[in-house]
């Protein structure tokens, strides 16, 4: 048999990751909206077989030192060849030789394949969330928020009980971030907090998608007095509307906020089951 080989990838290998793509999930595939990019980041390798690239996956630093694993893919007709193996191994190695403070990935409990390789490297489970999502409708009545400054969102969120129940972690889609002041700074300059009263007796973050911004958005956070809830709600179904978006997207690892959220309509799709984010826990 033919030893793998992985090494980063170039732009010369853009045409051979479509290809991979284009047989993942029917068509449906993120990678290409995204590939120009990661080819730009860097931390995009490649795995061949024969000189011809059979599968690829990212590492991306989210913040100083936080790195995420995302975007493994292998050819549906090099599957069971040890490929997703190879590729998990090289992102460890790459990753570890840049003196990482946490390196983290997520994946759902029906991806057995997937969690035992992450295992078997020394990732271990640190948080448990729940994927719902809900088809975007212009409400009637949305009431003003406010951005509040990022002290107080930081303040708001470091004594939520809500991000307690995600270990501390924002799910920003498919991605799983550190909340921090430094993260909190970030989603300010972006326009992604909003807030009803002074002190904030709630709290709402919305970002695009990180891989299809233009399909979904994203409801990262939702935490306040019970009688504010469902107008935070409607102001996220104002602003996806506002952004074009066709469906608005929750992370939840909160029972109150799932149960909360289906009640207001979203979907839970069990198919997935719980989506999980591992940690790199060497013994």
């Amino acid at each position: 048999m033919n030893a793998i080989s992985v090494r980063e990838a170039g732009w010369k290998d853009k045409e051979e990751i479509l290809a991979i793509s284009q047989k993942i999930w029917e068509g449906e595939d993120y990678v290409p909206v995204v590939l120009e990019g990661w080819l730009s980041q860097g931390g995009l390798l490649v795995a061949e077989l024969s000189g011809k690239v059979v599968g690829f996956a990212k590492v991306t630093e989210l913040s100083p030192g936080e790195f995420w694993f995302e975007g493994l893919r292998v050819d549906p007709a090099h599957q069971g060849k040890g490929v997703a193996k190879a590729l998990a191994q090289a992102q460890l190695e790459w990753t570890l030789s840049r003196q990482p403070k946490t390196i983290r990935l997520a994946t759902v409990e029906t991806n057995e394949p997937s969690l035992h390789i992450a295992q078997n490297l020394g990732f271990r489970e640190v948080a448990r969330f729940f994927y719902l999502e809900a088809e975007v409708r212009k409400p009637q009545k949305v009431r003003e928020l406010r951005a509040p400054a990022p002290e107080e969102a930081w303040e708001f969120l470091r004594g939520s009980q809500v991000l307690a129940e995600g270990k501390g972690l924002l799910g920003l889609g498919w991605r799983f971030c550190q909340a921090s002041p430094e993260l909190v700074g970030e989603l300010a300059q972006k326009e992604a907090l909003f807030t009803l009263g002074e002190p904030p007796c709630g709290l709402l973050i919305l970002v695009p998608d990180p891989y299809t911004p233009r399909e979904l958005g994203c409801l990262a956070f939702l935490d306040g007095e019970e009688g504010i809830l469902p107008a935070l709600l409607r102001f996220a179904q104002g602003w996806a509307a506002q952004n074009g978006q066709k469906i608005l997207s929750a992370m939840v690892a909160a029972p109150w906020i799932f149960r909360f959220l289906l009640a207001q309509g979203f979907q839970f799709i069990p198919e997935l089951g719980a989506v999980l984010v591992l940690e790199y826990a060497p013994s």
